[in-house]
């Protein structure tokens, strides 16, 4: 098939280092290698990772719908898959007028999102346009099971099925790792993410902190983000520099190296009832051959199974006794390493991208007035 993949958020750079620009690498890169031919048109092509093997990189002009016309004829488009932002609505139009079929990409409920942490106004009419776009695509693939509950809520009827992230499990196992210049006998703790509120990570080094002064923990941290300033804060009141390693930023390809370095995974989400994330840093753990320590809430159960730890977030010294029961017993890291592989093969890229061949497909006969499937990924509800 022919695919134009459609990223229309700016904030969404496709050569980033965010966990959402890999996403967009990772599946743009999956279909390809399942034998279709791919240009992303986006909103930004950044920079700092490798491109992706795809055909072209095109940057949307301002009016969206009259480019995404003028691509998809010229390149004589089978089929768009849109990632979901704000600015989703040019592509259904787009689409419409051509007669092909929008498989539509959900990563988070946006609306809620931004109306919660970055001040989105007017949020009823928000919350409407959201509806319309959930409504018009002829199939929807979105991220997590809860997502496609609010889908469900949102736009019944609505044809989502659940595609969780993958990861290319081959890029981790053969991965040299890192020197962290860590002492001899030192456990390390690794969080990689863009620290935001919601994901923890003061807890964090407040529970490797409340394992005491002789323990031999110690946290690596690698990314940046809003949180940063009040994270290194409590590393200082918490006295816990020495055993702190701060990395920055990392681009994607340096990774696998950095998580083979490490002892265990850390994914310390904070407590929400509307948990809709697929995590790329779990299946990214896995992968690594790390006991992932996270809190019992969406999807990450599921994900994880034996290949770590799920606290209870409601346990106020859950994700203290968590790290505590990995650092004291080596074997019991042994063997849950050796399960989180195992794990990690059950969530592949591949996998990803041949559900958005059948939700394609699928998507195509909706077009048609046909009745949709039931189920996409793997035979699980």
């Amino acid at each position: 098939m022919r695919i134009v993949y459609v990223c229309a958020d700016a904030g969404i750079p496709v050569l980033g280092g965010k966990g959402a620009s890999v996403h967009v690498r990772a599946v743009t890169t999956a279909l390809v290698a399942r034998g279709h031919s791919v240009v992303v048109a986006c909103a930004s092509p950044g920079a700092g990772n490798p491109r992706p093997p795809v055909d072209d990189i095109v940057v949307l002009a301002e009016d969206h719908e009259r480019a995404l016309v003028g691509l998809l004829q010229g390149w004589r488009a089978d089929a768009v898959i849109e990632r979901y932002s704000l600015s989703s609505g040019p592509a259904r139009r787009a689409t419409a007028r051509l007669g092909l079929p929008l498989i539509l990409e959900v990563n988070a409920p946006l609306v809620l999102e931004a109306a919660r942490y970055r001040g989105l106004t007017g949020v009823e009419r928000w919350l409407a346009l959201e509806r319309e776009v959930f409504a018009s695509a002829d199939a929807i693939g979105a991220v997590s099971r809860p997502l496609v509950e609010y889908i469900a809520r949102t736009a019944p009827g609505a044809n989502a099925a659940w595609v969780p992230n993958g990861v290319d499990a081959s890029r981790y196992a053969e991965a040299e790792p890192s020197d962290l210049g860590l002492p001899a006998g030192a456990v390390a703790i690794g969080f990689v993410g863009s620290m935001k509120r919601w994901h923890g990570t003061r807890a964090l080094v407040d529970a490797v902190a409340d394992l005491g002064p002789g323990s031999c923990a110690h946290v690596v941290l690698a990314g940046d983000g809003p949180e940063a300033p009040a994270i290194r804060r409590r590393i200082t009141r918490r006295r816990l520099g020495d055993r702190v390693r701060w990395l920055g930023q990392l681009p994607h390809h340096r990774i696998p190296s950095l998580l083979s370095a490490l002892d265990i995974g850390a994914a310390p989400y904070v407590a929400a009832r509307d948990f809709y994330f697929s995590p790329l840093k779990v299946l990214e753990y896995l992968a690594a051959g790390l006991p992932v320590v996270c809190p019992a809430l969406g999807d990450l159960p599921a994900l994880v199974g034996d290949g770590g730890c799920a606290y209870s977030p409601a346990h106020a010294d859950g994700l203290t006794l968590a790290l505590q029961r990995l650092v004291e017993d080596p074997e019991r890291r042994r063997a849950t390493a050796l399960a989180s592989r195992a794990r990690a093969a059950m969530w592949s890229w591949d996998a990803n991208a041949a559900a958005y061949e059948r939700l394609v497909t699928d998507g195509a006969a909706h077009a048609e007035g046909s009745a949709p499937a039931a189920c996409l990924f793997g035979g699980e509800k």
